[in-house]
């Protein structure tokens, strides 16, 4: 069964929504983007997964454009960063779980 989520994310001084579809493929995870904002979402056509391997992130594709590369840097810095906190909550003490839920 896919996990859907929702991740908040800046890109270029603008807060922006997406929701990631997660699969597991060849157990590896691979995040499917869908970019709750329509000039975005066309931006990101093409480029919409990024795989996580052992705790790194990347890209499935390559990209050449700039503003592409940029948006889904955005965007995978954001997942590290929840994925990160996520993994923090889950090893901390329960009354540091408390001081990670509040920030």
């Amino acid at each position: 069964m896919d996990n859907i989520t929702s991740l908040e994310f800046t890109y270029r001084s603008a807060v922006f929504y997406a929701l990631l579809r997660t699969k597991v493929n060849e157990g590896k995870k691979h995040y499917y983007i869908t970019v709750m904002n329509g000039d975005l979402e066309r931006l990101l056509y093409g480029h919409h997964v990024i795989c996580e391997d052992e705790s790194n992130l990347w890209s499935l594709t390559d990209i050449a454009d700039r503003n592409v590369a940029e948006l889904k840097q955005c965007i995978i810095d954001a997942l590290y960063r929840r994925l990160n906190a996520e993994k923090a909550a889950a090893t901390a003490k329960p009354s540091e779980r408390e001081l990670l839920v509040s920030i």
